[in-house]
């Protein structure tokens, strides 16, 4: 499939006084994503065009109809239509194993991300940590380690460089080591692009830190839950509930918002400097 941009240059005009000049912006690319699943048309995302088939396996994977990609039988992607205001990407994917309570909420609920909301279109507020365990891991991290991590996001992020708009997840190892990074407009995305990248490379997530340019709400915590991250960094203030979920599913939340460090649940992962 060819790839489509995912910044494009415009001119704009910028006001100083009474006087104006053209100026050249970057804007950053949304296109819409349609995944089907098993023949049924499910769920329409807004996502920045890269990255496109870790994003459909880390977003299977996450909203729990797949434990691993080769639950997949078959995985198709296109481009349809123009590109410029009207193209899409259409992903077909055939899940074999997916049992039929699952495969009927797909029917009955189609589902709209606009890449803001995570939880947008869900079928139930009830039914979003289906199949979710508590995270079990022993690694431990320091701060001196994670309060460096998030200037080293920043040298990765060539999307946000470009364009001042893209969100980013990245996976770092324990001394610091950057593993990869994800961008998307959305933050959700970014994170299951990044999850996805982890499936198909065999990456174990157990010893792991995640970081997320954007907050920790109540979505990203059970994503990062379900793919066994036993820390998540976040460079804003949580909300209530993603403390309450990070909390009960046993992963260490902490936000390293304006050069400060607060540590919200399982301190005892958490070494000093």
């Amino acid at each position: 499939m060819d790839q489509w941009n995912t910044s494009n240059e415009l001119v704009s005009l910028t006001c100083s006084g009474e006087r104006f000049a053209k100026v050249k912006s970057y804007l950053l690319e949304e296109v819409p994503l349609e995944i089907v699943i098993n023949q049924t048309r499910s769920v329409l995302i807004m996502c920045t065009p890269s990255s496109i088939r870790e994003l459909v396996i880390g977003f299977l994977f996450t909203e729990g109809y797949i434990k691993e990609p080769s639950d997949i039988d078959y995985y198709g992607e296109e481009r349809v239509g123009e590109q410029a205001g009207s193209g899409y990407i259409k992903v077909e994917v055939k899940l074999p194993g997916l049992d039929k309570e699952s495969e009927k909420g797909l029917v009955e609920f189609a589902r709209a991300s606009f890449s803001s909301c995570g939880i947008c279109g869900k079928e139930g507020y009830a039914g979003l940590d289906r199949g979710l365990e508590r995270v079990k891991s022993h690694q431990r991290f320091s701060m001196g380690v994670l309060m460096r991590l998030p200037e080293a996001l920043k040298q990765s992020q060539p999307l946000y460089t470009q364009t001042g708009a893209a969100h980013a997840a990245a996976i770092f190892t324990p001394n610091g080591g950057l593993v990869s990074t994800r961008e998307d407009l959305g933050r959700h995305n970014a994170l299951d692009k990044a999850i996805g990248m982890t499936l198909l490379e065999g990456i174990r997530r157990d010893d792991k830190v995640l970081l997320s340019s954007g907050r920790a709400s109540l979505e990203m915590i059970l994503k990062a839950a379900r793919a066994g991250f036993p820390i998540f960094v976040a460079i804003s203030r949580p909300t209530r509930r993603a403390v309450e979920a990070a909390k009960y599913y046993n992963i260490t939340l902490v936000d390293l918002a304006k050069n400060t460090n607060r540590i919200y649940t399982h301190a005892r992962r958490i070494t000093g400097y």
